[in-house]
């Protein structure tokens, strides 16, 4: 077989790293490798892993919007294997079939909030495809177990030591890491609390007993799958929540009715001097739509389509201001499953769900379970703390994304909650690129909302591969 002598790498297992593998640019006798700790899995990262089917837990967590609002042709695909996925699902609790029974009974799958394993099922079969193709047309594809734990440059290539020792050359890298760490409460405060739900599901289940609180810190998605992840290992009743949070803002669902309301199409214009104008008239223009009975299936997709780059760039000129709007657009639409927030509502009217306001400081042991400090008041004790608080402006960066930094290949957004690449995802020395869900700019471009949703980040990986 010929060699070119190109080496393309890309570090990362999750859906990001799937999506520069799928469209990356090579030739008969280039060498693609993909580099991550669960490979097996490429593509389902964190978000979207498989839990094994003996877990209760198991296709629990469903996704934030409906099926075809995350990938469109995700839906079909469902849509044409759902027998396989009415057997999987049948007797799981939460009854997941019987809260879409609706929209199952129209064959509306497009509507339906599916378990994220399933869409990472979904997504680990468009990523083997895409490697086959590499492979019938000439390129060596390899994927390598393991994490990687440095990157360094050495002339015109790059060196990737594995954490096995194992050292890895080539000329281009890709790097991947996914969704920053939550902030880090709850880490080092003893058995009762844990920094995150997710990875930590056996040993929590261990600890739940019916009737026993569990606090939560942070009101957000993760917050409402530690509702489902109750509602898999207790019966209903025996459900305690208690949710800490600085906020009163909550996750609303994108309900999809039938027939489909359109879109919202906002009209702001002119030039605004500072964020908080602009996020001003952001808020007027959501009360104007509320006002005649929208929400947000139509308030979310509307501002996402009209608030492009260059329509932000148009409409605040300045740079700094306009890199501070990211996080604030998006708490204004934030998402969350339907049967979720359904569920979540219906147990706090029963009151097994309460909520207090106040920002979580620190968590440390306590002798019946966990304390939490809370700012500006009384401390919290519960038996089980779980953190669900995003990382906010505390951006917990991997080891190797906080290199990168230090070494100015990458750079922070004024208030540090975003990264900032160069032109087309570079950073730092030529053959470099780098996206996760906390890049907030691109070169010049500004994204108006972070890069959450997958159908984006995908889109910014093919343009960046020049697909």
């Amino acid at each position: 077989m010929r060699d070119t002598g190109r080496h393309h790498v890309i570090i990362g297992d999750g859906a990001t790293a799937a999506a520069f593998a799928e469209t990356a640019p090579s030739e008969a006798g280039d060498r693609l490798s993909v580099i991550g700790p669960d490979i097996g899995q490429l593509g389902r990262g964190l978000a979207y892993g498989e839990v094994p089917a003996d877990r209760p837990w198991a296709d629990a967590y469903l996704l934030n919007s409906p099926s075809a609002a995350v990938l469109p042709e995700f839906a079909d695909w469902m849509a044409a294997r759902w027998d396989e996925v009415t057997e999987r699902m049948r007797g799981r609790r939460p009854d997941w079939l019987s809260f879409g029974a609706d929209h199952i009974a129209a064959a509306d799958h497009a509507a339906l909030f599916a378990p994220r394993a399933i869409f990472g099922d979904y997504l680990t079969g468009l990523v083997q495809a895409a490697l086959d193709r590499h492979r019938a047309s000439g390129v060596a594809v390899e994927l390598i177990m393991g994490r990687a734990a440095t990157l360094d440059r050495d002339g015109a290539e790059f060196v990737i030591g594995l954490d096995n020792g194992q050292r890895i050359r080539a000329d281009r890298v890709d790097l991947a890491p996914g969704t920053p760490a939550l902030d880090g409460l709850g880490s080092d405060a003893g058995p009762c609390a844990f920094p995150m739900l997710y990875g930590h599901e056996d040993e929590i289940a261990a600890q739940v007993r019916p009737g026993r609180t569990i606090l939560c810190l942070g009101a957000n998605a993760a917050m409402l799958d530690v509702l489902r992840f109750l509602q898999s290992v207790l019966d209903e009743g025996d459900i305690r929540l208690s949710v800490l949070s600085a906020s009163t803002l909550r996750p609303e669902p994108l309900i999809w009715q039938r027939p489909r309301k359109p879109a919202v199409e906002p009209e702001i214009a002119g030039s605004f001097d500072t964020c908080a104008d602009l996020m001003a008239a952001v808020d007027a223009e959501i009360a104007r739509f509320r006002t005649k009975g929208a929400d947000m299936a139509q308030l979310r997709p509307g501002f996402k389509a009209w608030m492009t780059h260059e329509t932000l760039a148009a409409l605040l000129p300045d740079l700094a201001e306009r890199q501070a709007v990211p996080p604030l657009l998006e708490r204004r639409f934030r998402r969350g499953s339907h049967d979720s927030i359904a569920d979540y509502r219906r147990l706090r009217i029963a009151g097994q769900v309460t909520e207090t306001m106040g920002r979580a400081e620190a968590v440390a042991p306590a002798t019946d379970g966990a304390t939490v400090r809370v700012a500006g008041q009384n401390s919290l004790t519960a038996p089980l703390v779980i953190n669900c608080s995003g990382p906010g402006t505390r951006l917990a960066l991997d080891d190797l994304s906080t290199e990168l930094l230090h070494r100015g290949w990458l750079s922070l957004t004024p208030d540090g909650a975003g990264v900032i690449t160069g032109p087309d995802l570079a950073a730092g020395p030529a053959g470099l690129r780098y996206l996760t869900p906390a890049v907030m700019q691109i070169g010049e471009r500004v994204m108006p909302f972070p890069l959450y949703d997958l159908g984006v980040l995908r889109t910014e990986a093919a343009r960046a591969n020049g697909a």
